[in-house]
């Protein structure tokens, strides 16, 4: 059974509040031979406006009149109408798309950002239209007939194109990992805040409608055990929300529209309508069945704070070269050291921040250190570390771990504890 809206929330903040410092990232692309989509949708929309007949005494005399008096002359006055557009659509094809996941397997977190998705790929989606009438009894001349009201008036006007459809993420969203009996593979459950999009024929016009809320509560599977990652996500859920104004204020005008006539029927009236869409109405049943797969994405980022030593405002570390374990070139940097102090480069799974010596520590758990190395007389300290040697530290790093490294260095003159420390940098690695 999948779990409900509310269950996907409450799993999410208890991940929210999860530390996801030792994760690893993916980057996600939607594989459209393994997902299908199905969405059946119903959008209502108000449309309240103004008729009148098309006659013109110069360009159109032949052309329709209309008026409220049920006798005597017809002078083609305006007539109110409270309209709506109701628009039934299914669509169903292979989507397209991506999505970053940075991934904490062991604090059982996924986060999600960046998700774009167009459900049906560069396919078109289809949906029917009928323009529902309701207005106070009016006649026409040309032809002459009587429009009776206080009843509801619909009016079918076909089927139309629906383009770009489009899922749009707005916030990352933290999902909740849990082992399964399989090593390596994860259930999965995230509610992702997105917006749908889409342009349709309107009227004779292309209409983009929204962005409109539409979250996206997902549940599936995380498998790890290949080097690409695969994420199966599946949504299967309905609702209804109301949009207020959806096309901001945007007025249609003299739009032609052909009524079919009632008493006499076998006639059309031709009216033209001004018309200024209201409020939206959405329904919908979804339907999804993905299949993404991520590729590890090997990153270094800068983090924690670095303190004013006797050389410089702050040693600054950087991860230079390759961080492919088959390279086997990967080198720290450091700027800003005091020339001629020794100092070691160090290394750990978890990170922190607290005062240490007279700087900042900012790595946590298990901290290992690399051989010593000297400032030289620019200030820059390096260190090529080696993947292969077994009697480093670095042979621990394996790819798609994710370490964090800092440099602790000797500064005399710098402070009562006699020692300092650079920033941090987190390193993702790849095979």
């Amino acid at each position: 059974m999948r779990p409900s809206i509310r269950t996907v929330q409450l799993l999410i903040a208890a991940a929210a509040a999860a530390s996801s410092a030792n994760a690893q990232s993916f980057s996600f692309s939607l594989q459209d031979a393994l997902s299908s989509t199905n969405i059946g949708a119903n959008f209502a929309i108000d449309l309240p406006g103004a008729g009148i007949g098309d006659f013109d005494a110069a360009s159109n005399p032949g052309g329709t009149s209309t008026c409220t008096n049920l006798f005597g002359a017809c002078n083609n006055t305006s007539i109110a109408f409270t309209n709506s557009l109701e628009i039934d659509s299914v669509f169903a094809g292979s989507p397209s798309g991506s999505f970053a996941a940075s991934v904490d397997t062991a604090a059982g977190v996924a986060v999600v950002s960046n998700f774009i998705a167009s459900p049906l790929g560069k396919d078109s989606g289809g949906a029917d239209l009928t323009l529902n009438l309701l207005y106070n009894t009016f006649r026409t001349t040309q032809p002459n007939s009587l429009f009776v009201g206080g009843f509801n008036l619909p009016l079918p006007l076909g089927q139309v194109a629906v383009d770009n459809l489009l899922l749009v993420q707005t916030a990352d969203a933290a999902g909740v990992l849990t082992p399964t009996a399989v090593n390596g593979v994860y259930d999965f459950a995230a509610l992702l805040p997105t917006e749908l999009s889409f342009e349709i024929d309107f009227l004779g016009s292309a209409t983009q409608v929204g962005p409109l809320p539409f979250p996206l509560p997902v549940v599936g599977t995380l498998d790890l055990r290949n080097p690409q990652a695969q994420l199966t996500l599946t949504v299967d859920a309905s609702g209804k929300q109301t949009i207020p104004n959806p096309l901001g204020g945007q007025t249609f005008e003299d739009i032609p529209l052909g009524l079919p006539t009632i008493l006499p029927p076998g006639s059309v009236a031709n009216l033209v309508f001004d018309i200024t869409p209201g409020d939206l109405a959405l329904s919908f049943l979804t339907d999804l069945d993905w299949s993404a797969l991520g590729t590890a994405v090997c990153e270094a980022s800068n983090y924690c704070v670095s303190t004013p030593n006797t050389f410089s405002n702050g040693a600054l570390i950087q991860a230079v070269g390759s961080t492919s374990i088959a390279s086997n070139s990967f080198t720290l940097s450091a700027n800003g050291v005091p020339p001629g102090h020794a100092g070691r480069f160090a290394l750990s799974t978890k990170q922190t921040q607290i005062p240490f010596g007279d700087g900042v520590l900012c790595l946590g758990g298990v901290v290992r250190r690399f051989p010593i190395v000297w400032g030289d007389a620019n200030g820059a300290a390096s260190y090529s570390v080696d993947l292969n040697n077994t009697s480093q530290p670095g042979y621990l790093i394996a790819a798609g771990s994710t370490w964090n490294f800092q440099l602790i260095f000797r500064d005399p003159l710098g402070g009562p504890l006699t020692f300092n420390t650079s920033d941090a940098v987190s390193v993702t690695f790849c095979p």
